[in-house]
């Protein structure tokens, strides 16, 4: 199976990188100034589970190759539109296209772009960052994807694709309800997101912090029902199960967007928050902690174009 990984960044690095360890066939779709760091030093990641430096194979927009049978997603959302134009040469009549992004409405995206029968669902969940000399740096646990027929069919592909991703050094699961499993993760990561960059403070101060905690679960309740409300899988025990899961974390995690944020860089906040917004334009009902953080978000935005 060919593999193209879209970006070599903290996530496509990572996985991508241990495909690379574990002998399959994998190409990087990067930027021109990445593939020239990554031809002069290799792809560099330093994990919890693991070091290791290795060189590449990588292409920048425009350079030929036949069409791939996977193409991995591993960018941000805001990055996506362009996409829809370099890809579009790599794309063959039986690729798949798996997305490793956090949120929903991509899927929309890209099944528009190039067909629903192409795109996977998919989601993974991983604690990684790049440092300041483009290394992946990979710092807890886990570090696992899970894919799926969005219809919830067993299919041969995700069958021949679960063969060939499995066994390379991070954990890899096929779902029947991959819908489900995405929601899951994007009430996850956008009310992680949210508290993180509202309070400016780690996962552990915030639910040490009573006051904080309590406008974290009366937030992760707001978007729950919002997302109840616009008809998606959300189940009775999805709200109780992502408070859960953020008591289970290091007490310094921070989330992605509070990193890069600190370090000056663009976020999702239109894709995670504002989407989820957008799902509860036509109704009455009004959500003031969401709101509130979306806000605190577009200010930050806004200001960052003024740099």
């Amino acid at each position: 199976m060919r593999f193209l990984i879209v970006g070599a960044g903290a996530i496509g690095g990572y996985f991508g990188g241990l495909l690379v360890q574990k002998g399959e066939d994998v190409t990087f779709f990067v930027r021109p100034s990445k593939k020239s760091q990554l031809a002069e030093v290799g792809l560099i990641v330093r994990s919890v589970h693991g070091d290791f430096q290795t060189p590449i194979r990588a292409i920048t927009n425009g350079e030929a190759a036949d069409p791939f049978d996977c193409i991995i997603i591993s960018v941000k959302a805001y990055h996506l539109p362009q996409l829809q134009f370099d890809l579009e040469p790599y794309i063959g009549d039986h690729t798949m296209i798996l997305p490793l992004l956090n949120g929903y409405e991509h899927f929309d995206f890209l099944r528009k772009q190039f067909g629903s029968e192409k795109v996977l669902g998919g989601l993974c969940y991983i604690e990684t960052t790049l440092d300041h000399d483009g290394s992946v740096v990979q710092t807890s646990p886990f570090h696992r994807i899970v894919f799926g027929e969005w219809n919830g069919v067993h299919s041969e592909r995700t069958q021949l694709l679960l063969n060939h991703l499995d066994h390379a050094g991070f954990t890899v699961a096929r779902s029947h309800d991959i819908q489900r499993e995405v929601w899951q993760k994007y009430i996850f990561v956008a009310s992680l997101s949210a508290i993180t960059t509202l309070m400016d403070a780690s996962v552990g101060t915030i639910l040490a912090t009573a006051e904080s905690r309590a406008i974290y679960e009366k937030l992760l309740h707001e978007i729950v029902t919002l997302a109840h409300n616009a008809g998606m899988p959300i189940d009775s025990e999805m709200e109780a199960h992502t408070l859960k899961t953020m008591e289970s974390l290091r007490p310094e995690m921070m989330s992605s967007m509070q990193r890069d944020m600190l370090k000056k860089l663009p976020i999702e906040a239109s894709h995670l928050h504002g989407s989820l917004l957008a799902l509860a334009a036509t109704s009455n009902t009004v959500y003031p902690i969401l709101e509130t953080v979306y806000a605190r978000l577009k200010v930050y935005e806004s200001l960052l174009d003024t740099v």
